[in-house]
């Protein structure tokens, strides 16, 4: 609205220049006439668009103020004349409501294809003169409150291909009439309240292909006629009440998928015949009163997928034909008379998921056959006569949610397996499973079970595997576990497990696999864990496990897998003279067939051992998040088997050896690495490094070696001073002289045998005058004078390192 009210603005703009310049031209010469003229032009303009500017308000307004907030259009009683044709049905998507009664209009809608009115408040009956409509193709009035009856003018829509009045509250009988319509493809008329039988007129319609009729209060016989319908694909009559026996006619429908007759008083046989309908997918014969026995013709519905028989009068064995019948998913006879034994054919349908043969007379042993069902999720066989023990096959079937076998006469056999894993199951286990002395294979695993873990179970000798993992237990392991002498896997992970771990799980000698992960363990690594041998695999990730890792695993030389990230591990695994690297040292030496090892998220230090390539058929390692220092030893290009390293968040430096598993590793977090890889730095080159790593570690051995010699000599230095000292202060402390002219020189102390030389021999320091006068030396300058008297000195200037100094 807003862009058309400016192209008039600009359309008048446009318009009235000229005529304005006109007129400011004509005034200046002064010709009253025409400016006059020009005015009356210019009032006639403004008035025709301002005409026009209120009409496209007025109709502005009613669009939006009176359509668009309302959602409803009366004309009713305004005297409208003409057609809807040029009525803008399509740009008033928003109307919920129109009324357009009580006007003149004129005109029909005989061109009409499609009437679409489903899913309305309409109600009432439907108008008679829809029959009009000769070349509608397609009326929908479904899911709306229409009354009354089916027109029988609507036979006359011989054009009609779909015909939807399903969902409403219709009554009355279907015409008969609707047999007219040849063209006809689906029909739907459930969910209503229709009664009488159904036309066999309908037999009629030869291009049908969907039938649907059911959740009506139809009565009488299914038509032998509706076996004409050759092209249905979908005959749904259930939930009526139909009379009389299956029309064997119906299995000359070759290309029907889906037949639903139940919930009617249907009695009689089921035909042979309908073997014949080799595309069904779906058989619903239920809640009828059907007799005799299951034909054998059934097990040729190699594509059926789901047959329900149940809640009928059957009788006789379940035919061995039906093992035939490879596509079969759900499989429901009960609350029938079937007897005889369970065939063992149905162990070949392997797409079962579902089974109900409760409510019956079968008797015999239950077929271990009933163990291949791999997808089977639902098996019901109680209030049978059953006998025998519950085969020991049933422990294969890992889908197994619901089995039940009660009111049978079963016996023999104890609960040796046990399974409700991944269920959404809660509460505590009964206290009677720690008195279960039979059990060999337990699951309790992905629910949500609680229960102090100590109380729940006992001493289960036989017991070979368990798997509590993915539960609230709580408290701690029971040290009971180490008398399980035949356990081979214990997972208990993601519980909230705290405590150490027992001891006397080191009893269990032909423990294959422990998980103990994501739990609140503390303590160390029990050293006893060094006596599984038999050990594959050992997860304890994700605890508070603290301490260093035990000498003793090193005797564990099958390990393939071992987990111990994300806990408190300390210590290192270097080439150091530690204890601790000595152990960890032995142990890469023993475990070669180790394929997985995990030590990230731990206090590990030192350098990563070179050891590490013994494990030849590693695959994985991860030694990320700990504090890991110097090198990648290059002795790790050998392990070609390697696929995956995390060694981030370390100290490493240095080159990456080459190997293809190292190069694409993970290895942020290490500022020293560096490589030809993205993210690092190049290297220097090698043998500068090699230079560098090797004087660094020349240094430390001199270190080693030279620091203590200096200490030993500082401190004999020290001793031979102190000696030296005592000695001197022991000895005459000053040169004595003999009675016959000649000193004694009792010490080495030159200075006062000097003085004494000179005091007692005078003539002496004119000799020493004479000597110094006659030596010729590049730092002795001219002597000036001497001083015989008191003490003896000379005097002269002397350069030393080119200054000239007095020196007294």
């Amino acid at each position: 609205m807003q862009q058309l009210l400016m192209l008039l603005y600009l359309l008048l703009v446009v318009i009235l220049l000229p005529f304005t310049n006109y007129c400011f031209f004509a005034e200046w010469q002064g010709d009253a006439a025409a400016v006059d003229a020009v005015l009356t032009w210019l009032l006639i303009i403004c008035c025709c668009f301002a005409v026009v500017f209120l009409l496209l308000v007025t109709n502005y307004i009613f669009y939006t103020d009176v359509l668009d907030s309302h959602d409803r259009l009366n004309i009713s009683n305004a005297g409208v004349i003409g057609t809807l044709h040029d009525f803008p049905f399509s740009s008033l998507s928003f109307l919920e409501y129109v009324d357009l009664s009580v006007n003149q209009l004129s005109g029909n809608l005989t061109e009409l294809k499609t009437l679409h009115l489903y899913s309305n408040q309409l109600f009432g009956p439907i108008p008679s003169e829809l029959g009009n409509l000769k070349n509608l193709n397609d009326l929908e009035l479904s899911r709306n409150k229409l009354t009354g009856s089916i027109p029988i003018t609507l036979g006359d829509l011989v054009e009609l291909k779909i015909l939807y009045l399903h969902s409403d509250q219709l009554s009355g009988l279907i015409p008969t009439e609707l047999g007219n319509l040849k063209n006809l493809n689906d029909v739907e008329l459930c969910n209503n309240q229709l009664s009488g039988s159904i036309p066999i007129t309908l037999g009629d319609l030869t291009q049908l292909k969907n039938l649907f009729l059911y959740s009506n209060q139809l009565s009488g016989l299914i038509p032998r006629e509706l076996g004409n319908l050759k092209n249905l694909n979908h005959l749904e009559l259930q939930e009526n009440q139909l009379t009389g026996s299956v029309p064997f006619t119906l299995a000359d429908l070759t290309h029907l998928e889906f037949l639903y007759l139940y919930s009617n008083l249907l009695s009689g046989l089921i035909p042979s015949e309908l073997g014949n309908l080799e595309n069904l997918i779906f058989l619903d014969l239920c809640n009828s009163q059907l007799t005799s026995s299951i034909p054998i013709t059934l097990g040729n519905l190699t594509e059926l997928k789901i047959m329900y028989l149940y809640s009928n009068q059957l009788s006789g064995p379940i035919p061995v034909e039906i093992g035939k019948m490879k596509s079969l998913e759900q499989l429901s006879l009960w609350s029938n008379n079937l007897y005889g034994p369970i065939p063992v054919t149905l162990g070949g349908l392997t797409e079962l998921k579902v089974v109900h043969f409760f409510s019956n007379q079968f008797s015999g042993p239950i077929p271990s056959e009933l163990g291949n069902l791999k997808n089977l999720t639902n098996l019901d066989l109680s209030d049978n006569q059953l006998t025998g023990p519950i085969p020991a096959s049933f422990c294969n079937l890992r889908n197994l949610q619901s089995l039940y076998l009660t009111a049978n006469k079963l016996s023999g056999g104890k609960l040796e397996k046990f399974t409700v894993a991944s269920n959404k199951l809660t509460g505590k286990l009964p206290r009677s499973l720690s008195k279960c002395s039979s059990f060999k294979r337990l699951r309790f695993n992905n629910n949500s079970f609680t229960r102090n873990l100590s109380e729940a179970f006992g001493i289960h000798t036989k017991l070979q595997f368990i798997d509590l993992s993915g539960n609230d237990f709580h408290s701690e392991l029971s040290s009971n576990w180490g008398k399980c002498k035949n356990l081979t896997d214990m997972r208990v992970a993601r519980n909230n497990i705290s405590g150490s771990i027992p001891t006397e799980i080191g009893n269990v000698k032909g423990l294959l696999g422990l998980d103990l992960s994501s739990n609140h363990l503390i303590g160390q690594i029990p050293k006893e864990f060094g006596r599984l041998t038999s050990l594959v695999k050992l997860s304890v990730q994700n605890n508070y496990i603290s301490g260093n890792i035990p000498k003793e695993l090193g005797s564990l030389t099958k390990l393939e897998s071992l987990d111990l990230s994300y806990n408190r591990l300390n210590g290192s695994i270097p080439k150091l003279t530690t204890s601790l690297a000595r152990i960890f040292q032995r142990i890469l030496e023993v475990l070669t067939q180790l394929n997985v090892l995990d030590l990230s998220y731990n206090l590990l230090v030192g350098d990563i051992p070179p050891q590490l390539a013994n494990l030849k058929v590693l695959v994985s390692l991860n030694l990320s998040h700990n504090g890991l220092s110097g090198c990648i030893p290059e002795e790790l290009e050998g392990l070609t088997g390697l696929q995956d390293v995390v060694s981030s968040y370390n100290e490493l430096e240095g080159p990456i050896p080459n190997n293809k598993a190292l190069i694409n590793a993970s290895l942020e977090g290490n500022k020293g690495l560096c490589g030809n890889v993205a993210g690092l730095h190049p290297c220097e080159r090698l043998s500068s490094m090699v230079k560098k790593h090797s004087m660094s570690k020349g240094r430390k051995l001199i270190l080693i070696i030279v620091l203590p010699v200096i200490g030993a000599l500082v401190l004999l230095s020290v001793f031979v001073v102190v000696s030296s000292i005592c000695d001197k202060r022991s000895r005459v402390r000053d040169i004595e002289r003999r009675d016959d002219g000649w000193l004694s020189i009792s010490m080495l102390d030159w200075k006062a045998l000097y003085r004494d030389i000179l005091n007692t021999h005078p003539k002496s320091f004119i000799n020493e005058v004479r000597a110094l006068t006659g030596i010729k030396h590049q730092i002795i300058v001219n002597l000036y004078g001497y001083c015989s008297k008191a003490q003896h000195s000379l005097w002269f200037t002397s350069m030393w390192r080119g200054e000239v100094c007095l020196v007294f």
